[in-house]
């Protein structure tokens, strides 16, 4: 029997360049061109989408070139700096890569008056430019692409990186008059949307750089995979037809996710050595509800986590985001559109895709997981509006006081410290509780003796708050057939 080799699939962190299971796509074309053209290029998408690899892979190509190549991963910087730390700290990172340290030190010493981005691009202009001028040995002198990778943490930053951003489009902005700056080249990676990333369009590289979309795997890309799952079959078992059978049902559940893809090839080949012969519709959709699908699974695979905490805590509201989720989900035309911030959040929570300009769940996978129980039990059924036009969410409770442990704090004198509750029924309606407050509760100007059920548009008064009801919705869902609904595949 052939050794079964389960970490040719590789489920986590980066793969290295030569790895037997990386897939190429159209954007590893894409990004190397770009970047070999002097382009600023940017990949922003979700997480486990084969960022880090991708890069890995471009820079080892880059530097087969004869291009110089720096990655600047921001998550080894820390958060809790200062401006001049910060950037003192890419300063270093470029010197060591760039094995010119002690040069870009002294200079950074030596220009101590200056503002923390203002000595990082000078250097970059008097230091590291010099460093790629034609010599002997390189005539036609060298490029320098630098990488930025985990962009999205400049958002957790205590100050602005606006200028930051300004700066790169500015060495783009200084090529006609400056040529030397024709040969340094950015990329930014990371999971945000550029709008979250700078705060003055004005001054945004975005509008001049070059996306490159990281797509799921289609059937062609990945049959670099099918090899890896003949090999853990026995060898008198081994079939390439059979493979691609196990390959094909793979497909059909992840629609090429690329770490769904790999999660669910590398767990048929660890079951392959002891389970030759398992009929492969059974046996992938058996470990797919092993892995992903079954209730313990949707608590413990880190991308099912992630693409629900992005959707319940991701920017925005997240209400209005689930209802879109529900109106693609559901099969609604929803048209793609760049501009909406919802449809924008959902992209970067990975869990929608675009076929013929309208949106789709992705796979199903999600589509499994995510399905009308989940969004039943997830969006309120009303809000309450507070002056100003804030909405506070109401779920199954909501206690109201001027105590810190209600969930809708009012602080004021005639506010009790446990005033009021609205709780909801079992068929999506509310009812207001007075709990014996001092100075009362009201509804549309009566006070409220015994559980009053609220209708759209009541007005609550609470001491001086005035509160207004909006009854969002009404359950609709069958729980019995939660689960299914028609799920519109991707597109390969």
């Amino acid at each position: 029997m052939n050794p079964p080799n389960p970490s040719f699939f590789v489920t986590g962190g980066t793969l290295r360049p030569n790895a037997p299971s990386y897939v190429t796509r159209s954007a590893d074309r894409e990004l190397f061109e770009g970047l070999s053209r002097g382009e600023f290029c940017y990949v922003l998408t979700s997480r486990q989408m084969g960022k880090s690899s991708l890069m890995s892979r471009t820079a080892s190509r880059l530097r087969e070139e004869g291009s110089r190549v720096v990655v600047l991963d921001l998550t080894s910087y820390g958060q809790n700096l200062t401006v001049e730390q910060w950037y003192d700290g890419l300063c270093s990172a470029i010197g060591r890569q760039l094995r010119i340290e002690d040069l870009m030190e002294a200079f950074w010493m030596t220009h101590e008056r200056l503002g923390g981005l203002q000595r990082l691009m000078m250097a970059l202009e008097y230091v590291i430019l010099p460093v790629l001028t034609p010599t002997a040995e390189h005539p036609e002198g060298r490029k320098l692409v630098v990488f930025v990778d985990e962009i999205d943490v400049v958002r957790s930053l205590p100050f602005s990186t606006d200028e930051f951003f300004a700066a790169i489009r500015g060495c783009y902005n200084r090529r006609p008059e400056q040529p030397g700056f024709e040969r340094v080249a950015f990329c930014l990676m990371g999971t945000a949307a550029p709008a979250d990333l700078i705060r003055d369009p004005r001054t945004t590289p975005f509008h001049i750089g070059r996306r490159i979309e990281l797509t799921d795997f289609t059937i062609d890309e990945a049959s670099v995979l099918v090899p890896g799952i003949e090999a853990c079959m026995p060898p008198s078992k081994a079939c390439p037809i059979r493979a691609l059978a196990i390959f094909d049902r793979i497909h059909y559940w992840t629609a090429g996710h690329p770490y769904l893809t790999q999660r669910l090839c590398q767990a048929v080949s660890e079951i392959l050595p002891v389970a030759p012969e398992s009929e492969p519709e059974a046996l992938v959709d058996r470990l797919c509800d092993q892995i992903f699908l079954s209730t313990r699974a949707r608590e413990l695979d880190d991308n099912l986590l992630f693409v629900r905490e992005r959707m319940l805590r991701g920017d925005g509201d997240p209400t209005r985001r689930i209802c879109l989720y529900e109106e693609i989900r559901s099969g609604k035309s929803v048209r793609d559109d760049d501009s909406n911030d919802a449809i924008g959040q959902l992209r970067l929570a990975g869990i929608i895709g675009s076929e013929w300009g309208e949106l789709t769940v992705r796979n199903r996978i999600y589509h499994t997981v995510f399905d009308p129980v989940w969004i039943e039990t997830r969006l309120p059924f009303g809000e309450l509006e507070k002056p100003g036009g804030e909405r506070v969410r109401l779920m199954n409770n909501c206690m109201i006081g001027r105590g810190i442990i209600n969930d809708l704090v009012l602080l004021d004198d005639q506010v009790s410290r446990r005033h009021a509750q609205i709780q909801m029924q079992s068929q999506g309606e509310y009812t207001l509780q007075d709990l014996g407050s001092s100075n009362g509760t009201f509804i549309d100007g009566q006070p409220v003796q015994r559980p009053v059920i609220l209708h759209d548009g009541a007005r609550i008064d609470i001491g001086p708050f005035q509160l207004i009801f909006r009854q969002i919705r009404k359950p609709e869902v069958n729980i019995a057939e939660g689960a299914t609904g028609h799920f519109r595949r991707p597109p390969r």
